[in-house]
């Protein structure tokens, strides 16, 4: 996904040369480029890991919910059904709340508790593990996407950077000289358009992506969030056939 040459291949396909500005550059220019591939290649491989990271996520959340309705499966029966999903958030909440609900009945069974108590304190438990499990699922399901705005945030910037730094060296260049040839201007001006061209070409997909996945992040997190509400009715149920 790394999109630093699409300018280079741009510029084959619609006859402008590239390669010819890039020799025109001064150092600051080149600088500007190298910090741009950089953020490019880092841009890229966050985008690609999140990318698939989260498509995992969702697949497999789409299929255990698909298993979840299929049949009358009895809890403990959905309990292990959610080890074959491992990068599903929503079997990860049914883990935790399961691992949690026998913990609880397990102690208020022995300490001899009512019924009435005993559900109280299973659904106070239960919610306690949803949260928990749901703020650990969103910090990985969010994590390192901060670092792909940071590269859609910074991009422009340094490309700017370039932009006025070689608008700078245009303008000395034609004191220096005292005409306004050409030849003393395109080294300035080839370090303004090129770096304002790759800063750009690195933002935009870096924008365009960070939108796309955070979205599909705050899909999951409302599936997170309906999933629990009804979890935690599951168990409250679950403890009242009990008895």
């Amino acid at each position: 996904m790394a999109s630093f040459p699409v300018p280079l291949l741009l510029s084959m396909s619609m006859g402008v040369d590239l390669i010819d500005a890039l020799r025109s550059n001064d150092i600051v220019g080149f600088l500007c480029l190298l910090i741009l591939a950089v953020l490019s290649a880092f841009s890229g491989y966050l985008m690609f890991a999140k990318f698939w990271e989260i498509k995992h996520a969702s697949v497999q959340s789409e299929d255990f919910i698909e298993e979840c309705l299929e049949g009358s499966k009895s809890l403990p029966e959905i309990y292990k059904a959610a080890n074959a999903y491992p990068h599903s958030p929503l079997a990860s909440l049914l883990r935790e709340a399961y691992v949690e609900y026998e913990m609880e009945i397990e102690q208020d069974s022995a300490a001899g508790l009512p019924l009435d108590q005993r559900v109280q304190l299973s659904k106070t438990s239960v919610e306690s593990a949803l949260e928990r499990t749901i703020s650990s699922e969103m910090r990985k399901l969010e994590g390192r996407l901060i670092h792909i705005a940071t590269v859609s945030t910074l991009a422009p910037f340094i490309g700017l950077f370039g932009t006025v730094w070689g608008v700078l060296a245009a303008f000395q260049g034609l004191a220096r000289e005292g005409n306004a040839s050409l030849a003393t201007l395109a080294p300035g001006i080839s370090t303004a358009l090129l770096t304002t061209i790759f800063g750009l070409v690195v933002a935009i997909p870096a924008v365009g992506m960070y939108n796309y996945l955070a979205g599909n992040v705050s899909r999951l997190s409302s599936q997170m969030e309906s999933f629990a509400y009804e979890l935690s009715n599951v168990f409250q149920k679950h403890l009242l056939r009990r008895g």
